[in-house]
């Protein structure tokens, strides 16, 4: 669902593998996003757990908001720009 957002502006998803089992059949997968500019993918070399994965996005990230999800989570398409909006003007 992070792919169908409607933000206007500069989009940047980092996705981190944490050492999948099958990341032989997640691949294609990787591959597809790979392609896209706006994806960036990291593939840790071991499970290291959920934070310390979240922590290497993080330090990879340059933009001024960062969402977490999780490869199950489903957002609206306006969600991002919904955010953007509000942390532009609060009130």
């Amino acid at each position: 669902s992070i792919a169908g957002q409607d933000y206007a502006g500069k989009l940047r998803v980092i996705v981190v593998d944490d050492g999948s089992a099958n990341r032989d059949l997640l691949g294609p997968v990787h591959k597809i996003y790979a392609s896209d500019p706006r994806f960036r993918i990291i593939l840790m070399a071991k499970n290291v757990g959920k934070r310390k994965a979240q922590i290497a996005a993080i330090r990879s990230s340059s933009g001024d908001l960062v969402l977490n999800v999780d490869s199950d989570t489903i957002l609206a398409v306006d969600v991002v720009t919904k955010l953007v909006s509000k942390m532009q003007d609060p009130d």
